[in-house]
């Protein structure tokens, strides 16, 4: 049965734009073949928890006002995230990010009386429960938002910052460069300089026209996703939890890996996300029971920056991801080398990532072929430091990304207080976690043998 929802109460609803005069007066920014890409994904939704141990009152007049002069302040820089999409007019099939002087991003102050600390820890917690801190991303049809922020204030014990960002906005590298921008203006008081966000999307070279070729593919998805109609998983019955691994974990599955390679006499990318997924992927696929005759993929965003050509600013502020999937049979990888078998082919999918920019036009293909079969995707990455997100109270307690259970996927980023460690966090029902739970457990205590 799914638990009751939390108490919680809308203090305020607001719009924070720029500063006036600090944009130009319109901007339109076109969509690139990547931005076309994932407009059917739902928004991105990320959580961070920081420990605040005074009342409302204390929170409305002493952090809500620089939070929201910082917010509009960073907008100063990226005002893109104020505006919206839309299809340009007049035309068929070119959809451009726009923004006008006056553009705004919806802001919520919300007040819960829920228990903070149980929301923000790693045990299993009730996804509906964590949902009413996510800010509702208005859907419109003739300018999608793009940004959408909620401030919830637990009394005496904790401030949540949430954030709904449209995925044709922008990739989780870029969006992350935006909070870090953010965090950085409230704790100074002023615009921070750098790194300056590079808008310009004639440095995504399109010869061969994969935009139009990736529209037509999605435009009959289109009118779905202004509508909210793109099926997203049920949360109800799923409960969120958190697994840490440690470096030396992971430095001991690396060893197991690339003894086993050897023995094997092939060889293959093995670093500390390919060891990491390959150990969740392979819980994964137990968890879920599946028939032994089938096949399993894990899918992760590969982030294409610098090896498309000419490669791009690592400020480029937009999307610049593609799928990067790996597929094994299930019999494998759950035998007793199964951890091997999955890191074998993670690492060969992202040794072939340079490749994969001569068959974009296969992206959807792939995609579609997996119908049916099992998927987890991957969300997040350890190189986008939140835990580094500081807005003046110290580190988030916890950071989660809500949006990853609506797609069935597992969010990644770097451990909070275990240097060189992983956490991972994926949602299941309550039967499959704790069968996930002694997989993942137990695995780990048969490392340290």
């Amino acid at each position: 049965m799914a638990s009751t929802p939390l108490p919680t109460k809308i203090l305020e609803s607001s719009r924070i734009a720029p500063p006036p005069g600090t944009t130009p007066d319109n901007a339109s920014l076109p969509f690139t073949y990547f931005d076309v890409f994932w407009i059917i994904l739902p928004p991105v939704e990320r959580l961070f928890f920081y420990r605040y141990p005074h009342p409302t009152t204390h929170f409305l007049s002493s952090f809500l006002p620089s939070l929201k002069s910082s917010l509009s302040l960073a907008l100063k820089t990226y005002y893109p995230l104020a505006g919206g999409f839309h299809q340009i007019p007049g035309t068929d099939d070119s959809l451009e990010l726009y923004y006008v002087e006056g553009d705004a991003v919806p802001f919520t102050v919300a007040e819960c009386s829920g228990q903070f600390e149980d929301l923000a820890s790693y045990h299993e917690r009730d996804v509906s429960q964590l949902e009413c801190l996510v800010p509702v991303l208005p859907r419109q049809e003739e300018l999608q938002p793009l940004l959408a922020v909620q401030v919830t204030i637990f009394p005496g014990e904790g401030i949540v910052i949430g954030t709904s960002v449209h995925h044709t906005a922008c990739d989780g590298t870029s969006s992350m460069q935006f909070m870090h921008a953010w965090a950085e203006t409230c704790l100074s008081g002023s615009s921070v300089s750098s790194p300056v966000p590079i808008f310009d999307r004639s440095l995504i070279s399109d010869p061969s026209n994969n935009y139009s070729f990736f529209y037509n593919h999605v435009q009959s998805l289109l009118k779905s996703v202004r509508e909210g109609t793109i099926p997203a998983l049920e949360n109800s019955e799923l409960v969120l939890a958190t697994f840490t691994l440690r470096q030396e974990h992971i430095q001991r599955l690396k060893q197991l890996v690339l003894a086993k390679a050897e023995q094997s006499k092939t060889s293959f990318h093995c670093s500390t996300i390919v060891v990491a997924f390959a150990y969740i992927w392979t819980g994964f696929v137990r968890a879920k029971r599946i028939d032994n005759f089938s096949r399993a993929s894990l899918a992760l965003p590969a982030d294409f920056r610098a090896r498309i050509q000419p490669p791009l600013p690592k400020e480029y502020f937009g999307n610049c991801v593609g799928p990067c999937i790996a597929t094994a049979n299930v019999a494998d990888l759950i035998q007793d080398d199964g951890v091997f078998v999955a890191a074998e082919v993670v690492g060969k999918a992202i040794d072939q990532l340079s490749e994969r920019l001569k068959v974009v036009r296969k992206w959807l293909d792939e995609y579609a072929s997996l119908s049916g079969t099992p998927i987890l995707n991957v969300a997040g990455s350890p190189k986008f430091k939140v835990y580094d997100v500081d807005f003046g109270l110290g580190r988030p307690s916890k950071v989660e990304i809500i949006s990853a259970t609506k797609t069935g996927a597992m969010s990644v980023a770097e451990s909070r207080d275990q240097q060189g460690g992983i956490e991972i966090g994926i949602a299941f029902p309550k039967d499959e976690i704790d069968y996930f739970k002694k997989y993942f457990f137990d695995g780990l205590n048969n490392l340290s043998e």
